[in-house]
């Protein structure tokens, strides 16, 4: 039994790409179980699982150290010193952001290294997505299924990837290659400002098929119409080549939970 793991070991390393996934939180103990159990039912057989947990003052390590044993903790607080932490300590040929309230299929990672397998020149996939916590009304799933694709590919035909995190898979040598997360770059979007960087080294590809189910409550909680508008200001100063005004503080505050 232990020669054949040995034996099964080996044959992961050889023919399978490794896939880091990083997934940074803060006081996040009434979701976070839910997105680690659904990582950790991924049937693509060679994962390392990173939870950083960002200084939160509930629950959220303990219950991430039910399913992994890979928890660091950054304690300066901030999207981009937890991220940017997590990919320092990954050892994976493939390195993903996945967001602690979102949920991820069985597939999603096998679909997603599938593309890398047959695309050398592609350095970023993303996708599309699904809710699993929204209304009947404007928060339909389907809706935002539709909504969220036409958007992504309007941006697309406006020359912008909008590489959301919680859906987003990198080449670790071009993340490194393009220096990673800006910590200095404390403004909305900060995923969407590393696609854009991505691209300058390779070919980042969108993929509607590979979904992942992600949550509504942003909007829930402050409206649809002016998270809505939150993300559009941000969207479309970056269409025109202009830095988001809000920073990534402003937009936690005005989104908090």
């Amino acid at each position: 039994m232990t020669l054949l793991l040995v034996l099964r070991c080996f044959y992961y390393i050889i023919f399978f790409m490794k896939v880091s996934i990083i997934v940074p939180a803060y006081n996040e103990e009434n979701r976070i179980g839910k997105t680690l159990e659904s990582l950790c039912a991924q049937t693509y057989p060679h994962i390392e699982l990173i939870v950083v947990d960002n200084n939160s003052s509930d629950g959220t390590g303990e219950i991430a150290r039910q399913f992994t044993d890979r928890v660091i903790s950054e304690t300066r607080k901030g999207y981009l010193w937890a991220v940017s932490t997590g990919a320092s300590v990954a050892t994976g040929d493939l390195i993903a952001f996945c967001d602690s309230d979102t949920r991820y299929p069985p597939e999603w990672v096998s679909q997603m290294v599938a593309v890398f397998e047959a695309e050398p020149k592609t350095v970023a996939v993303y996708g599309g997505c699904w809710t699993y916590d929204s209304g009947w009304t404007f928060g339909d799933r389907h809706y935002n299924s539709w909504f969220y694709f036409s958007f992504l590919m309007l941006s697309i035909c406006l020359g912008l990837d909008n590489t959301s995190g919680f859906n987003f898979m990198m080449r670790r040598s071009a993340y490194t290659k393009v220096g990673g997360y800006d910590p200095a770059y404390q403004r909305m979007s900060p995923d969407v400002e590393l696609g854009q960087r991505l691209k300058k080294v390779g070919k980042v590809r969108f993929i509607n098929r590979i979904k992942v189910i992600a949550s509504y409550r942003r909007f829930n909680q402050n409206g649809t119409f002016w998270t809505g508008w939150l993300f559009f200001l941000s969207w479309a100063q970056m269409v025109l080549g202009f830095k988001p005004s809000r920073t990534y503080k402003q937009y936690s505050q005005d989104t908090a939970q």
